[in-house]
Formats: C-alpha cells, structure tokens, sequence
C-alpha cells in the first residue's frame, strides 16, 4: 500500500497532506540530480539527492538562510528558480565591484556585488561606506545582503529587526547604530540607499514576504479551521524564490540558461533537460493518470550542479485508504549520458 514503483534515473519520494479545503493530497515529487561540466555540458549524475520532506539551512535555522526548501508539498503557483552561488572576478583578478546575473528563459536578474565595506562616519559625508576592498569571489547569500537585526538597545522589547532578512547586515533603527559594522556586499544595481535585502537564493517560509501569505492563525482560526490551512491562505506562500526571479506559470524543460560572474570562467550557458514524466496511480483494479509540473529548478555552479524537481498532487477524496502504488515512467528526455 502506498508504494512507489520509480522506474526513472531520478530520486522520487511521496506524502500525504490536506488540501486548503480539506481534500485528502497523495503528493509525489521526482529530484533529477544533474552534474554541470565547465563547458555547459549536463550529465545525469551518479547519486541522485532525495526530495526533501523539511528544509534545509545553511546552519541554525533560526540565524541562517535558507539553503534548500521542502519538496514535498501542495501544488505551487509557479516554478521557482533559485541560484545557490558566488561571484567571480573574471579571469581571477581581484575587483572592487562587479555585475552578477544570470537569465533563464523569460527571467533576467542582476546584482551588484561589492567587497568589504564598513560603514564610517565623517564630518562632511556623515554616515558613509567606506572604499570596497578588492576581492576575487564572494559566495551570494542573504548573510551577505541588506537586513539582520539591532539590538544596540539594552531594552529587549526595542531591539528590531529586518523582517524580509533577519540574518543579514546593515539593518539599524539609527545611522549611528551602523558605524564601524559591515556594510552588504550584495545589492540590486538601483538601490544606492541599500534599503532591501538582495539575493537569488530561497526565503525562509518564515520570513516576510511569504509568512503573511500562509492566512491569520487567530482564536477563529482554532475555533472553525484547525488544522486546516486559514481562509485567507495564499499558495504564492509556497514559492521560496524572490519574487522578481519567477516566471509566468510552469517552466517546461528546454529553456536557455546564462551565468554572468557566477563562474570562474566569467559565462556559463546552456539548457534546462526537457523531461517528460508520467503518473499512474492504481487503486486496486482502477488506474489514474495524473499530470506533473516543474516546481523547482535549483542552479549550483560552485557545486558543478543543477537540480529540477518535479511535483503531482492527486486529489484521492475517500479512496486514500485503497491507494496501491504510483508508477513512474519518463516518456522523454535529454542529456542521458
């Protein structure tokens, strides 16, 4: 009962859920694990990473991004697209500053990555950024971009923070709360204030602007929905990319990939596999097909790695209890080396 019969090269997992309205969800997820040779060139890798049934974060979940998000859940809005990455001077030589994007089929980001700053305080420009150091690489995290929290306070109840970035820097109730403390080395090209977190990798599900979207757990909450999903629930609180780094709907496979500074080579291109997966779920003698979409596509230069993540979720009402077993079958695909 509730098996999975994974006849795909990739990683595949299952759970059950409910629906914001109740619906008994048999959700199954397929990971493809990709190696990313320097030239572009994909190979489907030996060990293929398990769809992920919690999150994972660069270190304490409470004071670090980020890392890699859950898998396993209700049906996202869209496909989110994440870059796991640094920025690399080109060629090696050390740089004050520098422009680091990339572009995935309709999608086109850029930030502005500068060296070690701090900030300083002088007569006549007041509270300013000091000259950026040279550097050669510098890894894109949220650590890295504007937020982080100011306890200068000794009064607990009036420390503060950045709520679309609690682990970052550069956040201060006052100006004068910055002098001597890093400045962000990652921004967005027209933010001269640096005033809003930047980054290409995953939000935390609990940080804004995502944590609004999940509805308001309140005393009606507990008195009508518990443990339903609130009525003011919005699945965009399931996309963990930035939202200026999500594409109208479902990516399918095929689309162009280009990396600007992520590389020690300077550029990086080449294309999204297009893989074709199909999903029968057998209920004793009765078989259901079921459609999937590409929900997550997560790009790791420095890993030499790309990972695409494809989900189901099939309504089962009453039937949960004579669900047999899914098969998995990949009708088309690419790069199969």
């Amino acid at each position: 009962m509730w098996r999975l019969l994974n006849r795909t090269p990739y990683a595949a997992e299952r759970t059950w859920m409910r629906s914001h309205d109740g619906q008994h969800l048999w959700i199954v997820a397929v990971k493809a694990t990709y190696e990313l040779g320097e030239s572009g060139k994909l190979k489907i890798a030996d060990k293929q990473l398990p769809p992920l049934l919690a999150p994972e974060y660069r270190g304490d979940p409470g004071s670090s991004s980020l890392l890699y998000d859950v898998d396993l859940t209700d049906t996202k809005p869209g496909t989110d697209i994440i870059l796991n990455a640094s920025a690399y001077a080109r060629g090696g030589k050390p740089t004050r500053e520098l422009l680091a994007g990339f572009r995935l089929g309709p999608v086109k980001k850029l930030l502005n990555v500068r060296g070690e700053r701090i900030w300083e305080s002088g007569l006549l420009r007041g509270i300013h950024p000091s000259e950026p150091r040279p550097f050669s690489c510098i890894k894109i995290t949220y650590e890295q971009a504007f937020g982080g929290m100011d306890s200068s306070n000794p009064a607990p109840l009036k420390h503060r923070m950045e709520n679309q970035n609690p682990v970052g820097r550069g956040f201060a109730i006052t100006k004068e709360h910055l002098v001597g403390k890093p400045v962000p080395n990652v921004t967005y090209p027209d933010d001269d204030a640096i005033s809003r977190p930047a980054g290409f990798g995953a939000l935390a599900s609990y940080w804004s602007p995502r944590r609004e979207l999940w509805g308001t757990f309140d005393e009606a909450w507990m008195k009508k929905r518990r443990p339903l999903l609130p009525v003011d629930y919005n699945s965009q609180a399931l996309m963990c990319s930035p939202i200026d780094q999500r594409p109208t709907g479902y990516l399918r496979g095929g689309e162009r990939v280009r990396l600007l500074h992520l590389t020690p080579a300077g550029q990086l291109e080449f294309d999204l596999p297009k893989v074709e997966l199909r999903f029968q779920t057998r209920f004793g003698h009765r078989r259901v097909e079921h459609a999937s979409q590409l929900s997550m596509v997560v790009i790791e230069p420095d890993a030499a790695r790309l990972l695409m993540t494809w989900h189901t979720a099939l309504p089962c009402h009453h039937d949960a209890e004579a669900l047999d077993e899914t098969t998995i079958t990949e009708t088309r695909g690419r790069h199969r080396t």
